[in-house]
């Protein structure tokens, strides 16, 4: 019985502690997004903004899913969980949301660009249109 008792805490303590691994919320600038995208190009660069926003100009090879559409989540949710993304949009209160909801759906490493898409303007980076 006691055996059964510690067998129990203890994988209820390794799923806790895998969970809290599984996701990692890493906060960059675009500076630090454009040195990532430069040494790997693995990464998936999510723009959470709108459509007409990421037509205006947007990081090169971005994936537009506006996080305001009702079919956003569904889309996130189709993406591949242990891949690395970078979120951004333009003052990373989208991409929060984006981010938060990635993170509770068991996405593995998600960086959120928190000077949003102005910063990487300001800093004079490629922009793509």
């Amino acid at each position: 019985m006691k055996n059964k008792i510690l067998l129990s805490v203890f994988v209820l303590f390794l799923t806790t502690f895998y969970s809290l691994q599984a996701q990692n919320k890493i906060e960059v600038s675009s500076k630090q997004v454009y040195s990532l995208l430069q040494k790997d190009s693995k990464y998936i660069v999510l723009d959470v903004r709108s459509a007409e926003e990421y037509i205006g100009g947007h990081i090169k090879g971005a994936k537009n899913i506006d996080i305001r559409q009702p079919e956003a989540f569904s889309k996130i949710d189709k993406l591949n969980r242990t891949a690395k993304y970078i979120v951004y949009c333009r003052t990373n209160h989208r991409s929060g949301i984006a981010v938060t909801h990635m993170m509770q759906s068991g996405f593995k490493t998600i960086y959120q660009m928190m000077d949003g898409f102005p910063g990487w303007e300001g800093n004079n980076l490629p922009v793509q249109k």
